[in-house]
């Protein structure tokens, strides 16, 4: 797997990025407004970056430039954020550039990786990922300094330079093919956006409610160290655990997450200060989702051969329009009546059960008749 250790390198930088802009901001501000803009930019940018990405490389048999862009990327976005006063445009661009990564390891893995290893190379992507959030968060904490992004994506870019293959990858665009694959993946682009828009909610709020529990900075930063470290488990044990289980694993998360956000909604709403217990709810809600992850997206692409891309940025753009919109929902909460927020993001999840379940049903009556 050592074509995927300069992700490594690349994902602390970004996570750096995208966790030190927000929380910096709302320190500045106090305004939940000015918070929900900047995340719904950023996760406006990609999703669109998402689609764009995902179309270009079924377009390209070019993948090595793309893994160089990447990190050089990073190194722009870096400076433009610390060293100069256009902070929400490279928030912005962090946010675009970003989008690359997904769809061009996804593509380099379907490509470089045995059918039947296809399911622990993804798993094992996910915890190299996985490890560069944790870098990057504990970094964010304690180093939050212009050289360490810097130094972080010229690592990336030294590694990816070594360690990817210059290959070129097979054209795999079909237009026709494409537009019958979105009409049947329609219902469950839908559900996993929801259940996203639904997630951000608890994210975004996840600031202000500490705010209102008077807990301090560190708490965030520590909350999403733990998660990173917790997730990085519980991908290397989802292939096992979700294989021949995908349906159960799915709509099990699903149920989880909107028991947690009700029963959150209600406790804030009681006005019930949970302090640090706060902590274990937010990871028990984050640590669920490489489970749902590994389960979902192995439902969707077992038989994807052609337009891998673009589906994948298809996929991807709807999680982060649907993050996006989620933000939108969280920047008009007023700060002290969150349990709004997250009644809000239980409805979400109730549309995303019911919307796969019916695109489950729909399918299974397809494939018997």
């Amino acid at each position: 797997m050592k074509i995927f250790l300069g992700q490594t390198f690349i994902v602390a930088g970004l996570t750096m990025l995208s966790l030190l802009y927000p929380i910096s901001l709302f320190d500045e501000t106090h305004s939940t407004a000015l918070l929900g803009l900047s995340i719904t930019l950023n996760n406006l940018a990609v999703a669109i970056g998402s689609y764009v990405w995902g179309v270009l490389l079924d377009k390209s048999r070019e993948r090595y430039l793309y893994a160089l862009l990447l990190p050089l990327s990073g190194l722009l976005t870096s400076f433009i954020i610390f060293r100069t006063p256009f902070g929400l445009v490279g928030y912005s661009l962090v946010g675009f550039f970003s989008a690359l990564d997904s769809p061009l390891y996804s593509v380099i893995l379907l490509e470089q990786i045995a059918p039947e290893m296809l399911v622990v190379g993804n798993s094992r992507l996910s915890q190299l990922s996985l490890a560069g959030n944790i870098t990057g968060s504990l970094l964010g904490a304690l180093f939050p300094h212009f050289e360490v992004p810097f130094v972080l994506f010229g690592l990336g870019a030294l590694v990816n330079s070594i360690a990817i293959p210059k290959y070129k990858g097979d054209i795999r665009e079909d237009r026709v093919e494409r537009i019958k694959e979105f009409k049947v993946m329609l219902k469950p682009l839908i559900s996993f956006s929801m259940f996203n828009l639904s997630a951000e909610v608890f994210y975004v709020m996840f600031i202000p409610l500490l705010t209102i529990y008077r807990l301090p900075s560190w708490t965030y930063f520590f909350s999403y160290t733990v998660l990173y470290i917790t997730d990085e488990y519980v991908y290397y044990k989802s292939p096992q655990m979700v294989r021949d289980n995908e349906l159960y694993y799915t709509f099990i998360i699903i149920f989880l997450r909107s028991s947690i956000v009700l029963t959150l909604g209600l406790l804030v709403f009681a006005s019930i200060n949970l302090s640090f217990g706060i902590m274990p709810i937010f990871l028990a809600f984050g640590s669920s989702y490489p489970l749902y992850s590994t389960a979902f997206f192995s439902l969707m692409f077992k038989n994807l051969s052609k337009n891998r891309g673009a589906i994948i940025g298809l996929f991807n753009a709807g999680e982060n329009l649907a993050s996006a919109g989620g933000s939108i929902l969280s920047a008009f909460v007023n700060p002290h009546s969150i349990s709004q927020a997250y009644f809000i993001s239980f409805f979400g999840f109730v549309i995303s059960f019911f919307l796969f379940y019916d695109y489950i049903t729909s399918v299974k009556v397809v494939s018997s008749s």
